[in-house]
């Protein structure tokens, strides 16, 4: 497990905070209030693909922080 950063996502109106990790080649957002689901996504070919639906939902957002962090990398 590497741990990479925090930030933030909207979850059905509520601002939440999620750990960032990367492990057996997923990215999983960890909430810090555990009475949110984790959240992982794979990235494939250069595209990301969510595990699961309560995932996808939050796609968009999560992947918006994974490639401003992947970019701040280089």
């Amino acid at each position: 497990m590497e741990d990479l950063f925090w930030t933030t996502l909207t979850v059905n109106g509520v601002k939440e905070e999620y750990h960032i990790i990367f492990e057996n080649e997923m990215y999983c957002f960890l909430p810090k209030d555990e009475s949110f689901d984790k959240i992982c996504y794979r990235r494939e070919h250069d595209e990301w693909h969510a595990t699961d639906e309560k995932s996808e939902r939050l796609k968009n957002e999560a992947v918006d922080a994974l490639e401003q962090y992947l970019l701040r990398q280089h």
